[in-house]
């Protein structure tokens, strides 16, 4: 999930977005009946199973698996007509379709993406699990096409999101091995508790938090500016260095891009309003980081010429870290280190904020980890010692991440060979899609998952009965799963661990009277709150 949009393609595979094509002008009778006979043998023939062999018993053909059929499958306009069928259109819900697609065809469904590819969706931990498991060394993503543009234009070489075979693992090794290892995100431990401690600070007195996840995301900045740039940006007591809004933009124009069905991108050509969007709100973000970057480098300089080098590293240095590994030239590292302070702020805040709210609208949740944090902490400071022994906290961070998928609707496969999945031949080239959110709303694999229910991830957690544990591993995944799982995972997680322990060691907080407890929110490259969270706090006196 969190530092990567690794899973931002996954819409553009088979979304049709009634916005960006105007069905609703046309005569769909005559495009039906007209599409349907130039494409029927060509586009849409059942003969893509070619390469299967009757050599594996019980193993049912790709024909065979369930979905669209006919006009249903149909390039582009198939899956509207499809949506139609399921009552989505004219308002379009993407969990309403998804959720039509599985009571109608079942845990296992293809359909005609917008790539004229077919698309398999599953529905079932254990199918995702063949599918997620199988072994390849250049994991394929299709381009975040506006992300490679810019790029480009601006000469920033390109990034985990636009980069495939060769190419993206030589830049995903060295920055894995340096931020995804537990050890060596532990020894950021200490910087984020002074960041937190800055924040708890900020709000000793108690009173309302009008905006939480504008609050939280002076918060992200902060950490994520300490790994990046090893320095703090002073994003909590003076004017944010990031701004929000112009962020909002970037992301916003990304999903829309994603979604957009036209094979023609205009901004490749001249600077379309959409793209001028894009552009102010990244010029932005870059700006800031390469400020940030060259200050970091006359700080290593400069100790380097004083002979100081050795101790001024005593500290975690990512900066000096990247540079350092024979692989990573200075323009590899200037745009890891923008990748992840660009992604870090704006999905973190989103799932602290996720997160703060589920425990203020449930009090006995959070009186729970209040117990745990002064049982393993008392008043003292929160260390990766005791991070390692709050297991509740963990679990109310991945419940949270469960009820609030960061990515929708999953993840993405596109396989070189030909595999079996679910029982179905499914031929190499075919794009598949784990469909984690509806995984994680079903009932099947989490009893009441509307619920908020840490207690579904503690292992030795009594309180809660077996059938509301969580036994599949592989039925929620917010940070994705293989080589191409999100890069930035362990220091996210560390950094909400954090924030989050000191935060409710000293705070009591509550939703404002009148709040209503259902969480509207929508996906915007990450899942993002529709309004503004407020949060009412009081401060606790056994920490004071």
């Amino acid at each position: 999930m969190i530092y990567s949009v690794l899973s931002l393609d996954v819409l553009r595979v088979w979304y049709v977005s009634p916005r960006s094509f105007p069905f609703h002008e046309i005569n769909m009778k005559v495009i039906e009946r007209r599409l349907f006979r130039i494409l029927r043998f060509r586009n849409y023939s059942t003969q893509t199973t070619a390469a299967f062999s009757n050599e594996s018993p019980g193993v049912k053909p790709f024909e065979k698996v369930p979905g669209a059929t006919g006009k249903f499958a149909l390039p582009v306009v198939g899956n509207f007509l499809l949506g139609k069928s399921l009552g989505c259109f004219p308002d379009y819900d993407l969990r309403k379709y998804l959720t039509g697609l599985q009571k109608t065809y079942g845990d296992i469904v293809k359909i005609k993406s917008t790539r004229f590819k077919w698309t398999v969706l599953l529905f079932h931990p254990d199918f995702a699990k063949e599918a997620l498991e199988i072994k390849l060394k250049y994991p394929y993503r299709p381009v975040v096409d506006i992300v490679a543009v810019y790029s480009e234009k601006k000469n920033l070489g390109q990034n985990l999101v636009t980069l495939n075979g060769e190419d993206w693992a030589k830049l995903r090794k060295p920055t894995q091995e340096l931020i995804l290892r537990p050890v060596a995100v532990a020894t950021y431990v200490g910087t984020l508790s002074s960041v937190a401690d800055d924040f708890v600070d900020k709000y000793k007195n108690g009173g309302t938090i009008d905006n939480l996840r504008e609050a939280l995301s002076n918060y992200a900045s902060e950490s994520v500016g300490m790994l990046c740039f090893n320095r703090r940006l002073g994003c909590l007591d003076k004017e944010p260095i990031i701004n929000i809004q112009l962020l909002d933009d970037v992301l916003e124009v990304m999903e829309q891009d994603l979604k957009s069905i036209s094979g023609v991108k205009l901004y490749r050509f001249f600077p379309t309003p959409s793209y001028r969007k894009f552009e102010k709100g990244a010029d932005h973000v870059c700006s800031i980081c390469h400020a940030e970057i060259k200050v970091a480098l006359e700080k290593l300089e400069n100790a380097k010429n004083e002979g100081k080098l050795e101790e001024y590293l005593q500290q975690p240095n990512l900066l000096n870290s990247l540079l350092s590994h024979p692989e990573m030239t200075q323009k590899m590292v200037d745009r890891t280190l923008m990748d992840l302070f660009f992604a870090g702020v704006d999905s973190t805040s989103n799932a602290l904020t996720f997160l703060w709210f589920e425990l203020a609208k449930n009090p006995d949740k959070q009186e729970k980890l209040h117990q745990e944090i002064m049982t393993v902490c008392g008043k003292n400071d929160v260390t990766k010692e005791a991070l390692a022994k709050m297991s509740y906290l963990k679990a109310c961070v991945r419940e949270a991440m469960r009820i609030y998928v960061p990515t929708s609707p999953g993840m993405y496969r596109c396989l070189d060979h030909d595999v079996v999945i679910g029982g179905y031949h499914i031929p190499a080239k075919t794009e598949i899609i784990p469909c984690l959110q509806n995984m994680c709303e079903d009932p099947r694999f989490f009893k009441s998952p509307e619920r908020f229910l840490p207690e579904r991830f503690v292992r030795n957690d009594k309180s809660l009965s077996d059938e509301y544990k969580n036994t599949n591993p592989f039925a929620t995944l917010p940070f994705g799963f293989g080589p191409r799982s999100c890069v930035g995972q362990r220091f996210a997680e560390t950094e909400m661990y954090v924030i989050t322990a000191k935060f409710f060691q000293h705070f009591e907080a509550r939703l404002p009277p009148g709040t209503n407890h259902n969480m509207e929110y929508r996906y915007r490259t990450f899942a993002t709150p529709k309004h503004a969270v407020s949060l009412v706090i009081k401060p606790r006196t056994e920490t004071k």
